[in-house]
C-alpha cells in the first residue's frame, strides 16, 4: 500500500505519453501540506494545486467507502474529520469542496 503511489507513477513512466500533471497526481497524492505522511517529504508550496485537489478527494473517498477493517463514514463524518486535520489539506480547497461534499449549493 505504502508503494502504490511510486509503483502508479514507474507503470505510467514506462508506458509514455501521460502528461506531467497525471504523473505528479499519481506520484503525490499522499502528500500533506505540513510534509507528514507516507510520501516524498513535499510539503507547501511544493504540492501543485492539482495534487492538493486530488488528496482532498482521495481522503473523502477513503472515509465514506466501506472497508473491510470499518463501516462507511456519513459525508457529513467525512468532512468533519477533514476539517480537522488541520495544516495538512489546502484549507481553501476544503472549504471549495464542502458543498460537493455534503451535497449543498
Amino acid at each position: 500500500m505504502r508503494q502504490h503511489p511510486r509503483l502508479g507513477y514507474e507503470a505510467l513512466v514506462a508506458q509514455g505519453s501521460f502528461p506531467p500533471e497525471m504523473l505528479d497526481v499519481v506520484l503525490h497524492h499522499h502528500e500533506f501540506l505540513d510534509g507528514q505522511r507516507i510520501s516524498n517529504g513535499l510539503r507547501g508550496d511544493q504540492i501543485s494545486d492539482i495534487v492538493r485537489l486530488t488528496t482532498i478527494l482521495d481522503i473523502y473517498t477513503a472515509l465514506v467507502e466501506k472497508r473491510a477493517y470499518r463501516l462507511p463514514f456519513t459525508h457529513t463524518e467525512a468532512f468533519a474529520t477533514m476539517e480537522k486535520m488541520g495544516g495538512k489539506l489546502d484549507p481553501h480547497l476544503l472549504h471549495a469542496f464542502r458543498p460537493v461534499a455534503l451535497g449543498t449549493r
